[in-house]
């Protein structure tokens, strides 16, 4: 496992789909339908920039992960196998205190016909913080979302792992380790 600590930004790229198999495609379909999001909705005070967090320190997920560039997260992840994809959003400096709870609103805006299957209140480094698993549709396939949101040093951190219904079972167990391994020092 290879760990990583952030020093700076990230720029995303678009993905071309046309680029994928079948099964990438469908990945690809779910994190650049959660593009449309942009995570979260902020409210930009004029002389304030929103940035991303710096300084993080997390474990890459193993494989079959491999790291994708995304504009729609700080990092992301997609599986090889499935399309299931890891990621995570970072704003600081948005002038605003979001709740936990609207900061998952806007996360699972983009998602059709939206069913909450589990909802848990927990602390997250001494944080507190929401997790949560949904499911819905997104362009007519069943997915499924798991997040975990929450704030510290005045940044709002959305880590997430999503994919198609009938493949989220199998890989959530990466997705558990690299909540584990998320650390805002």
């Amino acid at each position: 496992m290879k760990k990583n600590r952030l020093n700076k930004n990230t720029t995303g790229l678009l993905i071309n789909s046309r680029l994928f198999s079948n099964r990438f495609r469908s990945g690809f379909l779910f994190l650049s339908s959660l593009s449309i999001l942009g995570g979260c909705i902020s409210v930009q005070l004029q002389g304030s920039k929103i940035t991303n967090a710096k300084d993080i320190q997390y474990v890459e997920p193993k494989a079959p992960f491999y790291l994708i560039k995304s504009i729609s997260a700080d990092h992301a992840w997609m599986s090889k196998k499935t399309g299931n994809t890891i990621s995570y959003l970072s704003e600081c400096n948005t002038g605003s205190d979001s709740s936990l709870e609207s900061l998952e609103t806007d996360s699972l805006s983009a998602i059709g016909k939206i069913k909450n299957l589990k909802t848990e209140s927990l602390r997250h480094q001494d944080s507190a913080a929401r997790y949560s698993i949904n499911e819905g549709e997104i362009d007519g396939k069943q997915v499924q979302l798991a997040l975990l949101i929450f704030n510290r040093k005045g940044c709002s951190f959305t880590l997430s792992y999503g994919g198609l219904k009938k493949e989220f079972e199998g890989e959530i167990k990466n997705f558990d380790e690299f909540k584990e391994n998320f650390q805002v020092p």
